[in-house]
């Protein structure tokens, strides 16, 4: 057996990463693709899709203006999948396409059994990284198994556009690949640190509270935050989402408002977390005494 002095064989281990100008566009293409090679197919979505007055649905938007149909599938108050009704949804509907939203850059405790559940029998799949691409690039946790996935690069770094779909499946069409994402002038390893370092900090500053649910206790190998998403108890969340903004700490709540279909939605997720979810910024431009200060004010609000 010979061994070459360096690696050549170009598609071993390859990805092709395609430049748009944010996750939706991105999302759009691939949603395009799948129409042209199935006539008649459905969409199923998670039952946790967000609308805006000033964005509309990154998620949403791209399916209704395809004109498939379209189904939703369950989630739990943590967003977790309901395995048993993907799996009759995906068996009931003809050549499905399904997709996985990493929300706030978590995977969900049960992807592996999923994703692998859905290769074993052949289903078209989509991973949207958009919160997650620094758990995918760096961690490696998502983003690989799925026909493709896509990125929104302003949701992690100080940029005002920018996303990637990627097809984990390349033909031989290796050198029409645009690699710009390499050339972006950050250090994403260091951003991955740092975002890591601030939420197990944030997590010990919250955990004692109980005025809210933190959504993910722990925090994986691999997985790079988006955000710091807790449950509000016993306070109106849009009340507390002001009274933070205004002492300016700028916490956001994704998905405050659920998107038409959902809004009579029994699923725990669009019904329930919607309308008490609040996300706590743990981005890389925070310090620790930053975060001191708001979980001070946050007490304080809360009279805890």
């Amino acid at each position: 057996m010979i061994i070459e002095k360096k690696a050549l064989n170009q598609m071993l281990y390859s990805r092709k990463l395609i430049y748009t100008n944010s996750a939706r566009e991105a999302w759009g293409n691939i949603i395009n693709i799948y129409k042209e090679e199935n006539a008649g197919g459905k969409i199923l979505l998670p039952s946790y899709v967000g609308w805006s007055s000033n964005e509309g649905s990154g998620i949403f938007d791209p399916v209704s203006k395809s004109g498939l149909e379209y189904e939703f599938y369950e989630l739990d108050e943590c967003l977790n999948i309901n395995i048993e009704d993907l799996k009759k949804k995906t068996k009931e509907t003809d050549n499905p396409m399904i997709l996985i939203v990493h929300y706030f850059g978590f995977i969900d405790t049960n992807y592996d059994q999923i994703t692998d559940w859905l290769i074993d029998n052949k289903v078209f799949f989509v991973e949207d990284s958009a919160h997650a691409w620094l758990t995918d690039l760096l961690g490696g946790r998502c983003g690989r198994k799925g026909n493709y996935s896509f990125y929104s690069l302003h949701k992690l770094l100080p940029i005002s556009k920018g996303g990637f779909l990627v097809k984990n499946t390349p033909e031989d069409d290796i050198e029409k690949q645009d690699v710009s994402i390499f050339n972006l002038n950050y250090d994403l390893l260091s951003i991955y640190i740092k975002r890591r370092d601030n939420y197990k900090y944030l997590y010990g500053l919250l955990k004692e509270v109980e005025e809210i649910e933190i959504l993910h206790h722990s925090l994986e190998d691999g997985i790079c935050p988006q955000t710091f998403p807790i449950i509000i108890k016993n306070y109106n969340r849009d009340k507390l989402y002001h009274e933070m903004n205004q002492r300016s700490y700028g916490v956001v709540s994704l998905y405050h408002t659920m998107i038409n279909p959902l809004k009579a939605s029994s699923s725990g997720a669009s019904f329930v977390l919607s309308k008490k979810i609040m996300n706590l910024p743990i981005h890389q431009d925070v310090k620790k005494e930053q975060l001191d200060s708001m979980v001070s004010q946050l007490k304080r609000i809360l009279h805890v």
